[in-house]
């Protein structure tokens, strides 16, 4: 592993060698863009380029050094990502474990984990003993937008007045988080932000085709995942994920679902609803409203004159132009609202039978209005 094993990402990646060979590293980054794009990779090719024994600027991925990284057993590189309540030190093993031996790994979580105050309360106290062996003590922290209130505050105050040997000038933060507006402002400023972008679709086809083998795929045609990585919407996670199932049959069966809807009865309604929440499968709800989404934002792009070639569903073009032809623009812009407030209620702790049973009955017309008001997932930790 290595800045050369992070897809794509050359600004983010020559910005980090940068300041690695200019000796101006700083004490904080954000890494922060969509998820699947490579944040957490890019986080620790940075702390291999950092700490490489063989002075390698992309941090060579052979040395001693480099290898434990890559496994989370170096002493002065600390991950750390969200955890549920019980079974913490397991779920962590497990994590680090997996990580290590999937190139392709997705970190899934419970809704309801967090970055906890114990977590950043034992980090500034490990990180009071320096630097042990490498070069640079350095701090992940994944997912960081799910540190709780009080976490946020210890992380801060951390940063702003930090304990005897956590001001050494060895020690780098390095957060990752999807949007930096959802971490408090004044952390924001005190990281240098790195945005991330979305992944072209010819690099998540090609390591589609390359790891098909991994992902017990070897049926994959190159036409197949070229759908995919064009669903995926620049996300290498979720193109994993549709790879794992058989998403264009999947697709058909969501979109006749969705265009059915004004027709259906509010009874079939909210049986579909349920039938879609049943077993609480928060991925499976994503991956749904992620496909509504990509075709409504394709029919938006049509009706606004956009370009056929930068559709996501490009294999049903036939399709968007009709349906682009008989739908208004203030109905398409409702319809995405609605299906983005699932998606922003879906990372608090809601009942999903209720969320998705009013958001489908406004979809359909039904019912007017906004959806359930969502509850806050980032718990607090008295």
């Amino acid at each position: 592993m290595g800045f050369k094993d992070v897809i794509d990402q050359e600004q983010a990646k020559e910005f980090l060698k940068s300041s690695i060979a200019s000796d101006r590293v700083s004490s904080g980054y954000l890494f922060h863009g969509p998820r699947g794009v490579g944040k957490a990779k890019l986080a620790i090719a940075f702390a291999q380029a950092l700490n490489c024994e063989n002075n390698d600027p992309d941090g060579c991925g052979e040395c001693p050094a480099c290898r434990r990284i890559a496994r989370f057993v170096h002493p002065d590189v600390t991950f750390i990502f969200p955890t549920s309540a019980k079974n913490e030190y397991e779920e962590i093993v497990a994590t680090h474990k997996a990580r290590s031996e999937n190139e392709l790994f997705i970190h899934a979580f419970p809704a309801a984990a967090t970055i906890k105050i114990k977590t950043i309360q034992d980090l500034r106290m490990d990180l009071a003993v320096g630097v042990r062996e490498g070069r640079r003590r350095v701090v992940i922290l994944a997912y960081a937008e799910r540190m709780t209130p009080e976490a946020s505050n210890c992380l801060l105050r951390t940063l702003e007045e930090p304990k005897p040997g956590v001001s050494n000038p060895r020690v780098t933060f390095v957060l990752t988080a999807t949007s930096r507006n959802e971490l408090l402002p004044t952390i924001v400023s005190r990281c240098q932000a790195v945005h991330l972008v979305p992944l072209p679709a010819l690099e998540i086809q090609r390591v589609l085709m390359e790891r098909k083998d991994k992902l017990d795929r070897k049926d994959m045609t190159v036409a197949e995942a070229a759908i995919l990585a064009r669903l995926s919407g620049g996300s290498l996670s979720a193109a994993v994920e549709f790879a794992e199932q058989d998403i264009v049959k999947y697709r058909e069966a969501n979109l006749e679902y969705l265009r059915s809807l004004g027709s259906r009865t509010p009874a079939e309604i909210l049986a579909g609803a349920e039938a879609l929440a049943e077993g609480n499968d928060r991925n499976q709800v994503r991956i749904f409203v992620h496909l509504a989404l990509l075709w409504l934002r394709d029919l938006l792009l049509l009706r606004c004159n956009g370009r056929e070639g930068d559709v996501a569903h490009a294999d049903l073009a036939d399709e968007l132009r009709r349906e682009a032809e008989g739908i208004e623009l203030t109905e398409i812009r409702r319809r995405i609202d609605i299906l983005e407030e699932i998606i922003f209620s879906m990372e608090r702790n809601v009942d999903m039978s209720l969320l998705l049973s009013a958001s489908f009955l406004r979809l359909a017309g039904v019912v007017k209005g906004n959806g359930p008001l969502a509850g806050d997932w980032r718990q607090s930790d008295a």
